[in-house]
């Protein structure tokens, strides 16, 4: 199973929906900011919940390094909201954010602790493509207001490599799992995208 040639198609299949910079919208950009936050305070989380699921030791110190790293990830989000003029208390937390990591935490306790990797996958993956090229389009648009792309662009490629590492060393049960995991991901962060862009295009026919 080659999940390289499965996340790609995912990327390019994002891509090509969202072709043009959403993000450059100050207001889509804000909200994108906000629920980003708002499944993001959740990783950790979801890591630590996921390691008694977990059966093989390296895999659990791989989980416990990424937990570490992505600690207060969260709070990049807020700042970079922050610099643009609005407060997380003014934004609402979409159904669809909400079921981009309710979910996570159904899959670990029936398919396996394994089965996160697929959602970190597509986040990952996204970091490495969308968000690279998002962050080099927005920082001469809002330079100050970019630190949480900048971190993810530059630190995930390497999370992306543990976790195709992690994955291949899997039994087809588990990578079957991670692979349905990152077809639903890629479907719910693109329904998160669509219901930022709705939400823009109401306000201003309002």
């Amino acid at each position: 199973m080659n999940f390289k040639n499965e996340l790609n198609q995912l990327l390019a299949q994002f891509s090509q929906k969202n072709k043009a910079t959403i993000l450059k919208d100050k207001e889509i950009y804000a909200e994108w900011l906000a629920q980003t936050y708002f499944f993001v305070r959740h990783s950790t989380s979801l890591l630590g919940y996921a390691l008694p699921y977990l059966k093989n030791d390296s895999l659990k110190h791989h989980f416990e390094h990424h937990m570490r790293e992505e600690d207060r990830h969260d709070l990049l989000a807020i700042k970079d909201l922050q610099k643009l003029g609005y407060d997380i208390s003014n934004f609402s937390e979409f159904s669809q954010t909400q079921g981009f990591y309710h979910s996570q935490y159904y899959r670990i306790s029936f398919e396996g602790g394994t089965s996160l990797l697929g959602y970190i996958l597509f986040l990952e993956g996204m970091a490495v493509t969308w968000g690279k090229e998002s962050y080099e389009e927005i920082k001469s648009v809002y330079p100050g207001s970019v630190l949480f792309l900048k971190v993810h662009a530059e630190e995930d490629p390497h999370h992306l490599d543990e976790a195709f590492g992690a994955i291949s060393k899997l039994s087809e049960t588990e990578q079957q799992a991670i692979l349905r995991n990152l077809n639903y991901s890629y479907e719910i962060y693109q329904a998160i995208i669509d219901r930022a862009v709705e939400s823009r295009y109401k306000k201003k026919a309002a």
